[in-house]
């Protein structure tokens, strides 16, 4: 095997990037902001083949200073392949065998696409300070341009991660009828003010460079030390405080140099690094309109409320935060599902662990390719239940059939604690639900993608407050009241987002436990309670009667009480009344009493 094929692999290639000059009329491109283009030229990339009716296009939206050059390789002897290279190709999450796969470079930016750089045909010279301000906007009607000039009528899923989460959200809006999937990665509706202090202080330091010249520099030095300077202060944003500390440590710096007031600290010489290698491929005004276009993204703003932004996309949802990411922290991309589920959307989240920051969707692929895989992909063969999981006290026919008489048909239910989306799954193809699950668990979540079951990740203990009140016509809590640190808090919750609920839950006053309890003088274990007392996610075993009387407390009604029982003797128990001691598992339908 020769040195290229070793380092090629499993890469596309040799992959060669196009050009595609859009015609335009004699108005130009008109921009959001009121200019205009005479010209405009893209660079893109494709992977894979286009279908005979042109829907298996996957489009890949490019993170900030990112290129078309996603994925492959260019010459057998590169040593760098495409930015995502490790999530496109052959039998990888985004399988080339199955998926046209097409990423451009954006407007505006300096890798082939117009912008500053670029020449204008009416001075014959580079645009410099005279390019006109863009917009997120524009780069995706830029983008659309580029779609319809390749024949592609549908996109099965636009993807985008930080910015590219931003083009990603305005495909979807711009265009509902053409985007059927939407995965936003590292993202979040606007940036923090903290965020954006960043990104000033960054453009600050180009602009005060002295060789910047207002933006005409082509001609003479760039502005490589304040180009330099805006990289750092990014990359430093990009990063997580954990990882940071583990990559560098006071342990190892060397060679201070104090008449410099360099400490010899090895980020001093990271950084430095980072600004150098920057100045190499970047353009100082490309990357004031593009950080310039991300600081003045605000969907909210914008359309009034982020709901009212999502109210005509037609698109099904993933959103991934990053455990780590403070440039685009996890609470500030959970507004954008919590807004898709109070329009109506169907949205799934979840966050990855990761110790690299906002760079970690970039760095560490194994998790985001399984489930990107899973939500382009959903295959219920592929489905296995999770090692982690919780066993259910509600999993086989005749359980599912006691839960389902619960529900009516055409409702709008919450499963918290959803497990692998087995009862959504059903109650979609039998009661024609529209359903969201609720789950902490990663492996679960991906089951549910594989069967197209839209959820959310989440810890229960954390309550419900960013679910807007009456949500959902039903919430379902299957045998979770119990797990939780604070039960009626979270059954309140429960009645603000759903109008009933359907409770679940083993019953602890099961005549087999008491007799466990008197025989052994141990604390019971069956199938219906698996766990040591030491290991149990049970922390708040209660009996029916105890259940009754929260409720009549609490000024709850109970509607309706179902038993399901497997022993003999808990049937003859239940039948005569003496529920319970005979009830072995219970489900209840739980409503606020009317004031």
């Amino acid at each position: 095997m020769q040195m290229s094929e070793f380092l090629h692999k499993d890469s596309l290639g040799p992959v060669v990037p196009q050009d595609m000059k859009i015609e335009l009329g004699s108005e130009g491109f008109l921009l959001e902001g009121g200019g205009r283009l005479k010209e405009l030229s893209i660079r893109y990339e494709t992977y894979g083949e286009l279908n005979k009716e042109a829907d298996n296009v996957i489009w890949i939206c490019s993170p900030l200073t990112a290129d078309a050059h996603v994925a492959g390789f260019y010459k057998p002897d590169d040593k760098k392949v495409g930015w995502w290279d490790a999530l496109i190709g052959k039998g990888k999450a985004i399988d080339t065998d199955h998926f046209f796969v097409v990423c451009s470079n954006i407007l505006g930016g300096c890798k082939g696409t117009t912008g500053p750089a670029s020449i204008n045909p009416e001075t014959l010279k580079p645009y410099g300070a005279s390019f006109p301000n863009i917009t997120i906007g524009d780069m995706v009607q830029a983008q659309k341009k580029l779609a319809d000039g390749l024949g592609i009528k549908k996109i099965f899923c636009v993807i985008g991660g930080s910015m590219g989460g931003f083009q990603a959200m305005k495909w979807s809006i711009l265009y509902p009828e053409e985007v059927e999937r939407c995965i936003i990665i590292a993202s979040s509706p606007r940036f923090s003010s903290q965020a954006l202090g960043f990104e000033i202080v960054g453009r600050d330091a180009i602009k005060q460079d002295p060789n910047f010249n207002g933006g005409d520099y082509y001609e003479g030095e760039i502005p490589a030390v304040g180009l330099s300077n805006a990289r750092k202060i990014a990359h430093l944003t990009y990063l997580s405080r954990v990882g940071m500390e583990a990559k560098f440590t006071r342990e190892a710096c060397k060679d201070p140099n104090p008449k410099e007031f360099l400490m010899g600290f090895p980020l001093e010489s990271y950084l430095a690094y980072q600004g150098a290698k920057f100045v190499e491929r970047f353009d100082a005004n490309s990357y004031l309109h593009i950080t310039y276009a991300t600081d003045t993204f605000d969907l909210e703003t914008e359309y009034g409320s982020l709901e009212k932004a999502f109210k005509k996309t037609n698109a099904k949802f993933l959103n991934i935060t990053l455990s780590t990411d403070w440039l685009f922290p996890p609470h500030e991309s959970r507004k954008i599902t919590h807004a898709l589920v109070n329009a109506e959307k169907e949205v799934t989240s979840l966050e990855l662990d990761t110790l690299f920051g906002h760079d970690g969707f970039l760095l560490e692929v194994g998790d985001l390719g399984k489930a990107i895989s899973a939500f382009i992909s959903p295959d219920p063969k592929l489905n296995q239940h999770s090692d982690t999981q919780a066993i259910p006290v509600f999993h086989d026919t005749e359980d599912f059939d006691l839960l389902e008489t619960a529900i009516p048909n055409n409702s709008r239910i919450l499963d918290l604690g959803c497990g692998n989306g087995d009862l959504i799954e059903r109650l979609k193809i039998r009661k024609n639900v529209q359903g969201l699950g609720v789950d902490k668990n990663f492996n679960s979540i991906l089951s549910c993608l594989r069967k197209g079951v839209p959820v959310i990740q989440k810890d229960l203990d954390e309550g419900l407050k960013d679910f807007g009140n009456h949500s959902f016509d039903f919430a379902i809590l299957n045998r979770t009241l119990q797990e939780v640190n604070m039960p009626l808090d979270l059954l309140h919750e429960i009645l603000r987002v759903a109008g009933k609920a359907v409770i679940t839950f083993p019953n602890f006053g099961h005549w087999s436990v008491r007799a466990a309890l008197c025989r052994f003088g141990r604390m019971p274990k069956s199938s219906e309670l698996p766990y040591e007392w030491y290991n149990t996610p049970n922390i708040h075993l209660f009996t029916l009667r105890d259940f009754i009387r929260m409720c009549e407390s609490e000024n709850l009604t109970i509607e309706k009480l179902y038993f399901d029982n497997d022993k003999l003797f808990s049937k003859i128990l239940t039948s005569i009344g003496r529920t319970n001691l005979g009830a072995e598992r219970v489900v209840a339908l739980v409503s606020k009493k009317d004031k």
